[in-house]
């Protein structure tokens, strides 16, 4: 097998799937895509969009356990997908473009070219969007389409967020949503697979590029480097005992997510020059943003037994989202609900809360968490998991927030619209009804909607906490580069799946501008 390549894709997940598919459009490169877990090609389980919430806790899940949390749920996983696509083949499929507002931060930061002027731009070239709008992309790989409006109880439910005073509201608009409704968008096709950065990128073109090899079920173990140039990954082979190196001529584009990007830079000897000692990797550069900043979107459960039959089929079973403020001259939402068809009792049932087979549920998330954790090696072996640690709730900010999410779901779901619908009220229940009440019930038993983020962060020039420049380069060596989730300066406010698609596109342009 060639075991040099111009350019080396670590993680074949939602902004490597991009990165290696725009490379390889240029004949006169070649390109290698790594990707630890097996291919999606025939899988129905990753394919069939309606089936995602069986990819939690399975084989084709890292499945990272939190550390102890002091004010939030230890009991909670992050879900990071172990297959060719990433957690676009694994999580819902739910697709906003940022509101123009964070991006437009970022640049403010000292990241030229990452405005919205610059990214919007990226979202045209990479959809085929059925919604309304010249701003739209019609031809790009990733099908994105509104969710239909089949579930009656879904139905009442938008009826009664207007009479709560939430209007309907178009998403993905190109204006930022900051409190309305609607049914979501998704980056799906008609038939029910999930548009994914692996089914609408690589899919297409597996097997009809010669310059372009996808291995999968191959794990990184470090980046190997020649001074301070990077000039490959080391890969564990096959028979699970031996290593072999696959070189980089030209760069080594690392996109295995918020948590393992962090990890595999620290076991290369990039990172906080304190820990990297403390488990005997030797330091290449003291880089302390490396697992520094870990954000995500904590997400909190309220749940209703429905008094009629729910929806018994459903594009993904979360089809609803509805955005509000939580104190006045915001122009960003500050939280953000996920509708659920579905009874979801993943946190709850251990605690005593009743559940139920046939119910519904409101999920308040907090959009810009101030709580912010790391992710730190356990050993030096590859093969360990690492220190996943949000530090949730430990801004009061997080809790507040929510708190005021789980009030607002009961007025929207008490409304008229909804009383053929809402039978009791399960979890928290109704006798929780001061602040202190409910935070309690929160802490035990919230959840994550999994989108660990900016633990290799972007940043200004002599920002000695940020990792990448505004090109994705990692700072004090060449030829590597980090694209994915991780990249972010802070998590965008939405559902980041498409933002991290645009992240590839920008990375594959950089890296053609500067090759």
């Amino acid at each position: 097998m060639t075991q040099e390549f111009d350019y080396v894709v670590v993680g074949g997940g939602t902004a490597g799937s991009v990165v290696a598919a725009r490379l390889s459009e240029n004949p006169d490169v070649t390109v290698c895509l790594l990707e630890a877990g097996p291919s999606d090609v025939d899988d129905p389980a990753i394919l069939e969009l309606n089936r995602w919430m069986a990819l939690l806790e399975s084989g084709y899940d890292w499945d990272y356990l939190v550390e102890p949390q002091e004010s939030g749920n230890s009991f909670l996983r992050h879900a990071r997908a172990k297959v060719l696509g990433g957690c676009s083949s694994h999580n819902s499929c739910i697709a906003f473009w940022a509101p123009a507002e964070d991006l437009d931060e970022w640049a403010a930061m000292g990241l030229p070219g990452w405005s919205a002027a610059d990214v919007f731009p990226l979202y045209q070239r990479l959809e085929t969007n059925d919604g309304e709008g010249d701003h739209h992309g019609r031809s790009g790989p990733v099908t994105i389409r509104s969710v239909p409006p089949r579930d009656p109880a879904g139905v009442a439910l938008l009826e009664a967020c207007e009479q709560a005073g939430i209007p309907r509201v178009q998403f993905n608009s190109g204006k930022t949503v900051t409190h309305g409704a609607n049914w979501f968008q998704i980056n799906a096709r008609e038939d029910g697979v999930r548009s994914s950065a692996s089914v609408s990128y690589l899919h297409p073109i597996m097997g009809s590029r010669p310059n372009l090899e996808i291995r999968t079920g191959v794990r990184a173990k470090r980046m190997t480097f020649e001074g301070t140039r990077c000039t490959g990954v080391e890969v564990q082979t096959e028979d699970l005992l031996h290593s072999t190196q696959i070189r980089a001529r030209r760069e080594v584009v690392l996109s295995a997510g918020a948590i393992d990007s962090p990890k595999l830079l620290m076991l290369s000897g990039i990172g906080p020059a304190e820990h990297l000692r403390e488990v005997g990797v030797d330091v290449l550069v003291d880089s302390p943003g490396v697992g520094a900043n870990l954000q995500d979107h904590p997400e909190g459960l309220i749940q209703w037994e429905a008094a009629k039959p729910m929806v018994t089929d459903s594009t993904q079973w979360w089809e609803i989202g509805i955005f509000t403020t939580t104190e006045e001259g915001l122009d960003r939402p500050d939280l953000m609900f996920h509708y659920g068809s579905v009874p979801f009792d993943l946190n709850t049932l251990r605690h005593g809360y009743p559940t139920t087979e046939n119910g519904f549920c409101l999920t308040p998330n907090v959009t810009r968490s101030r709580s912010t954790g790391t992710v730190r090696l356990r050993t030096r072996d590859f093969r360990d998991k690492p220190k996943v640690d949000p530090r949730y709730f430990t801004d009061p900010h997080d809790m507040r927030v929510m708190t005021y999410g789980i009030r607002l779901a009961r007025e929207i779901v008490a409304q008229e619209a909804m009383k053929e619908w809402a039978g009791a009220e399960l979890a928290p229940g109704p006798d929780a009804r001061s602040d202190d009440e409910i935070a309690d019930y929160l802490r035990k038993t919230h959840n994550t909607v999994y989108h660990p983020s900016c633990t290799v962060r972007m940043g200004a020039d002599g920002d000695p906490m940020a990792p990448l420049d505004a090109r994705l380069r990692v700072r004090g060596v060449q030829g590597l580069r980090v694209a994915d989730g991780s990249a972010m300066p802070f998590l965008v406010a939405v559902n980041p799946c498409i933002t991290t698609m645009a992240i590839g596109e920008k990375c594959a342009d950089m890296l053609a501008e500067d090759a």
